[in-house]
């Protein structure tokens, strides 16, 4: 009797796990229907169980707000080139338009960011337990400097790595880095490091930096890989990436993992939010895991710069992107 039971529940989960991935392709393919290069963004919305809400003071004319029960809320608005989803930037392929006085954004761009940050499927990643960190630069490759401090950027991904690592082995991930010291390490042996010990995720860190002269641009960024016949926010150019990846097999969970952790990062830090961005990095395109790149922070600031050189702030970054990792497990452990 019991191994019939437990027969019955693997049936089931795997059942679940079906109709969730099916469920998923036919709100994608139902919103393609209806629209080719570009989608109205309510009736995309609704399809993902988000309603219209009321305006707030302050809001142009040409935007709109949505809301739902258990998923982020969404603002959008004209000519703007993101959408604002739980509060955070998440940058688009083409900007938001209009069309007969409704907002509009292109299908690839509900394929590839509302779907999988709004739609609750029951599509799950592989196991989740080995994360492999990349303390960005190092050796020869010193990064971006902090004029104010000296405060290179190799030390200072390596130092919050460190701390990440302390963290997240405390909750059980097994974690592996592509640089334990001060030591150069070429750009292609980072991800080829992850695919080699079969890693569940990849995240990249490091540190950024404005044009000679500024001292004022600030905030934290996240990067995924960019999806196929998407733009990249990190390139000004108006045609599109059409060759896939390996990594793009990961679309699908890059985003959310980028959404997840930059969420965490511009609530622990109190740091200028400068989005979701999507960009074809060389540690991200060969992975055969979900993986993000991180910008913690401008070290060209006068301020956040100085933030950066003190070990007390890269403790609350570590433990941002700590908890956002958390966020993202969490996510899938509730729909299994």
């Amino acid at each position: 009797m019991e191994k019939t039971t437990q027969s019955n529940r693997s049936v089931k989960t795997l059942t679940d796990k079906v109709f969730g991935i099916c469920s998923l392709l036919l709100i994608v393919f139902s919103v393609e229907l209806r629209a080719d290069s570009t989608v109205l963004l309510d009736d995309s919305l609704r399809q993902l169980g988000l309603r219209e809400s009321a305006l707030r003071k302050g809001d142009p004319a040409r935007s709109e707000r949505f809301t739902g029960n258990g998923v982020p809320d969404v603002y959008a608005e004209k000519n703007v080139p993101y959408l604002e989803i739980g509060g955070i930037k998440v940058f688009l392929s083409r900007s938001v338009d209009v069309y007969r006085d409704n907002l509009t954004i292109t299908g690839t761009d509900y394929q590839k960011v509302l779907v999988p940050l709004l739609w609750r499927s029951n599509a799950l990643p592989k196991g989740f337990r080995r994360i492999v960190i990349d303390p960005g630069h190092g050796g020869k490759d010193v990064g971006k400097l902090c004029n104010r401090t000296e405060y290179t950027e190799k030390i200072a991904t390596l130092d919050t790595a460190l701390r990440l690592k302390n963290l997240l082995e405390k909750r059980g991930y097994e974690i592996i880095l592509t640089r334990k010291e001060d030591v150069f390490v070429d750009l292609d042996d980072r991800p080829a490091l992850a695919n080699r010990v079969k890693a569940d995720l990849f995240i990249s860190l490091h540190y950024n930096s404005s044009r000679p002269g500024d001292t004022t641009s600030s905030g934290i960024e996240t990067y995924c890989l960019t999806p196929t016949g998407q733009l990249s926010t990190n390139k000004a150019k108006a045609k599109a990436d059409v060759t896939a990846e390996p990594g793009n097999r990961m679309d699908y969970f890059n985003i959310q993992l980028a959404w997840s952790v930059q969420r965490r990062l511009v609530s622990n830090t109190g740091a200028e939010d400068r989005g979701v961005r999507r960009a074809r990095f060389a540690v991200l395109r060969p992975l055969n895991c979900p993986g993000i790149l991180i910008e913690g922070g401008f070290m060209s600031s006068k301020e956040e710069g100085a933030k950066i050189a003190n070990s007390a702030y890269r403790q609350k970054i570590a433990e941002a992107i700590a908890a956002g990792i958390t966020d993202y497990h969490q996510r899938f452990r509730a729909s299994q």
